[in-house]
Formats: structure tokens, C-alpha cells, sequence
């Protein structure tokens, strides 16, 4: 039994002796924030948010304790409950805490909106959109993938050297100090054959800064010096994009897209006999482009500035036609050029083969009538082309209703002219009832039913 009580004695004695160094620690670090606060308010607002989410990330609320009179310490606390925060300095803090918050989840264990909120914190930090090419900065799948392939990098020991020529990484928590200039491979970058030293007093990398590269550097060693940094502190934090990754997920969408437009050139008629070379042939100058309804694709009359094939949407085709007319205040006889819908373009149609490939006018004005989707072959591309494909291309393809009658045009303008009459007679009729008995929309039995009530109906 003396045995046992000599034990807990010493126990308890080790115990005081913690508790009154962590009290004498408490007061001289208290002490020094006291003079941080007084010295420098933002610098000290920016530490304690530091700490409070380096030790609790789950915790939001309380995130600054601070005793002060200074309203504009309190401005964040504030606006975090609206989900606002105008000061960017502290809006970039926020962020990347949550970006931490997020990456500590493996890549296999996140959700699409893990994904979708890396991609909206990424998105705004240029340093990290200047490493890739301008035709990929706008590249959204290409972006949201990457997000889902990014993980977390931690270094535990201070002075550790951190390889950028492996991949692409940002400074999450910590400071880094690099070893070579530059230390960043943007679009833009020229790279030296022999790697220049960073000087002593050089630039340190914090918070949200970028170092590395996603291009394989060809010809250097792996221990190349090369974007290379050193970290300044211990427990740092990095978010890391590797090489292999962007490779793979850049072929796996130039796949799709190269599939895709197969597909597009397939699914027209006259194209689903083509032998395979042929059509990756047609495939190579092949571009995607969108329109909005009511645009005017080619003229009648004019050259087509390129072949189209529809993949989304519909378009109208129309006519000019020649309508007579007696004009009362010459006394003559005079003709009006007009236009009728003669037909429909839909998917799986095409035009402008004729037009682009012979160098003559088109027959017919194409308008869109919803939103388009088309690939496009420009005629600034189609001397690209061999014979052989120019001639299978002309005997696959139609001139888009060149056979149609002048009888049967104005047979159709007849018909749209006798259309628009009624329709501007019914409206005349309604409007002419509604101003003689007084009748307003939206009171007493002509009240309008909202379309939320129709829903609920």
C-alpha cells in the first residue's frame, strides 16, 4: 500500500508542476497578443482566425474571442451569419479554410459537391489558371475534373524540400521558400537550360501562392532543382494536382470530344456510309459552335460561309418571293421582294456542302429557330480536304430544297400570308370586345390564375 500512495503522490505532484507552467505560458502568451492588438488589430483578427480553424474546422461558431471596442473586428463575425465577407484579404482566408476542410477527405470518399466547391474556390485564384493554356482557362469539365483528382500534402518538418516538378501545388497552410526562378511553370514561363538560384532574401511563398508545373520536363533529372521549394515551418500544407492526373484527364475528354463529333458527322443523312479514315479526315476540321434562336446562318442569294451539321435545335428555311402589289399613290403596278418558311432543318440534316465546296450561292436563307448546336466546317478549312473526300462529300450530299416549283412557293406563301391575316383579325376582334365593356385584367371574374397556382391545381 505505500508502494501504491508513493505513486499517485508522485503523480500528483507532476501534475502542479505542468499546471503551473501552462498558467505561466497562458500569461506571457496573453501578454504578447495584448500588444499584437493594440499594435496592429487586423494582423491580430487574421491570427486568431488561423488558430481557431487550425484547431477546430467543425466549429464556426465563436471564431473570434476578441475584448475590444474596435467595431471592425466584429465586421466578419457579423457578416459570416449573412454569408458575406467584403474584406478579400479575410475572403480568401475563409476559402481556404474550406478548401483544408475539404481536402482532408481522400479523393474516392468526396461527393460531386465536394468537387463543385473546390472547383468555385479554385476558379478565383489567377495564379493557379495561368498554369494552364487561355484555350483551357474557360474549360469548366476539364477544371471540375482536375478538382476531383486534387489531395492533400502534408509536411510534418521544417527545411523539407518539396519536388514541384511533379505536379502542381498550392501553399495551403505554412510558408515556403523556393530554390529556383521561376518557380512556377505558367503558359507563358520560358524555361532555362541551366537553373538559376533563388537569392537568400527572395520571395517567400504563403498562403494561396503556387509553385510547379504540369508538364513533364523533359530532359532533367527527378532531383532537378527545377521548382523545387523549402518549407519555412513546420505542419505545411499543400494542395497537389500531379502530372499523370492532368495527362490522363486531358486525353480521357479529348477522346470524348473527338468521339462526339464522330458521332455528329455520323448521325447525318449521306454520312453513316463513310469509311472510318474518311470521316476522321472530315473529323480534323470539324469545330463546335452555338447560336441563338432567330440567327441568320446563310443567305439566299450568297455564298455559305461554311457546312453545318445540326446536332441540337431547329432551324427555318426560307424563300424569296416576288409579290405583286398596286401602289395608290404612284397608280402602278409594283412587286415586293418577300419571304416564306418553305420547310425545317432538324437534327441529323446538314448544309452548305454545294455551296462551300463549288463556290456558289445558296439556294435558300437558313434561320435558327430555337438554340442551335452545330459543327461547322469553315471554307477557309475545306482546301484541307483531299479530292476524294471532296467528291464523296458532293455526292452524299443534297442542295436543301433547290427542287421545289415556283407553284409550290407561292402556293406556301398563300398560305402563311392567309395565317397571319387571321391571326392579326382575331387579335383586332379581342382587343376591340376588351376596350368596349371596360375589362381589365387581373379584377373581378377575369382575375388571372398565377402559373405557381396552376402548378398546385
Amino acid at each position: 500500500m505505500e508502494n501504491y500512495k508513493k505513486i499517485f503522490l508522485n503523480e500528483n505532484v507532476e501534475k502542479g508542476k505542468k499546471n503551473e507552467s501552462d498558467q505561466v505560458w497562458k500569461r506571457l502568451l496573453k501578454t504578447k497578443q495584448t500588444e499584437i492588438h493594440k499594435s496592429n488589430p487586423q494582423k491580430f483578427l487574421a491570427i486568431k482566425h488561423i488558430e481557431n480553424s487550425e484547431d477546430s474546422d467543425d466549429n464556426e461558431d465563436n471564431i473570434y474571442e476578441v475584448d475590444s471596442h474596435n467595431v471592425g473586428l466584429y465586421l466578419e463575425k457579423i457578416h459570416q451569419k449573412t454569408d458575406e465577407i467584403v474584406d478579400p484579404f479575410l475572403k480568401k482566408l475563409e476559402s481556404i479554410r474550406k478548401l483544408r476542410k475539404i481536402l482532408k477527405k481522400y479523393p474516392f470518399e468526396r461527393k460531386d459537391e465536394d468537387n463543385m466547391k473546390i472547383y468555385e474556390i479554385l476558379k478565383n485564384f489567377d495564379e493557379f489558371l495561368n498554369v494552364l493554356p487561355p484555350i483551357q482557362r474557360n474549360d469548366k469539365l476539364l477544371l471540375q475534373r482536375l478538382c476531383g483528382y486534387a489531395q492533400l500534402e502534408t509536411v510534418s518538418i521544417k527545411s523539407t524540400p518539396v519536388f514541384g516538378n511533379f505536379g502542381l501545388y498550392m501553399v495551403l497552410k505554412g510558408s515556403a521558400k523556393p530554390l529556383s526562378i521561376p518557380h512556377l511553370n505558367q503558359f507563358f514561363t520560358k524555361l532555362r537550360p541551366v537553373t538559376p538560384e533563388a537569392p537568400e532574401n527572395g520571395q517567400i511563398l504563403g498562403v494561396g501562392s503556387c509553385f510547379g508545373t504540369l508538364s513533364h520536363l523533359y530532359g532533367r533529372e527527378m532531383t532537378t532543382r527545377m521548382f523545387r521549394v523549402v518549407t519555412n515551418e513546420d505542419k505545411c500544407e499543400f494542395l497537389k494536382i500531379s502530372i499523370t492526373n492532368y495527362e490522363k484527364i486531358f486525353k480521357k475528354i479529348s477522346d470524348e470530344e473527338r468521339e462526339a463529333k464522330i458521332q455528329a458527322i455520323k448521325m447525318c443523312k449521306g454520312y453513316s456510309s463513310w469509311p472510318k479514315h474518311t470521316i476522321e479526315e472530315l473529323m480534323e476540321i470539324f469545330e463546335w459552335k452555338t447560336f441563338l434562336p432567330n440567327t441568320i446562318l446563310t443567305s439566299e442569294g450568297y455564298r455559305c460561309p461554311f457546312i453545318g451539321f445540326i446536332n441540337q435545335g431547329e432551324c427555318h428555311v426560307l424563300r424569296k418571293v416576288d409579290v405583286p402589289f398596286f401602289n395608290k399613290k404612284t397608280g402602278k403596278k409594283e412587286k415586293h421582294m418577300k419571304q416564306v418558311v418553305i420547310g425545317k432543318l432538324k437534327e441529323t440534316d446538314s448544309f452548305g456542302e454545294f455551296s462551300v465546296t463549288l463556290k456558289e450561292p445558296m439556294t435558300c436563307s437558313i434561320v435558327t429557330e430555337t438554340n442551335c448546336k452545330l459543327g461547322i466546317i469553315p471554307y477557309d478549312k475545306i482546301s484541307k480536304l483531299d479530292n476524294i473526300t471532296l467528291r464523296l462529300l458532293l455526292q452524299t450530299s443534297t442542295r436543301n430544297f433547290a427542287d421545289l416549283s415556283q407553284k409550290y412557293i407561292y402556293e406556301k406563301f398563300i398560305e402563311q400570308e392567309k395565317k397571319k391575316e387571321w391571326k392579326d383579325f382575331k387579335n383586332c376582334v379581342v382587343s376591340d370586345v376588351i376596350d368596349k365593356y371596360g375589362i381589365v385584367s387581373g379584377a373581378g371574374k377575369y382575375k388571372t390564375t398565377s402559373d405557381a397556382q396552376l402548378k398546385s391545381k
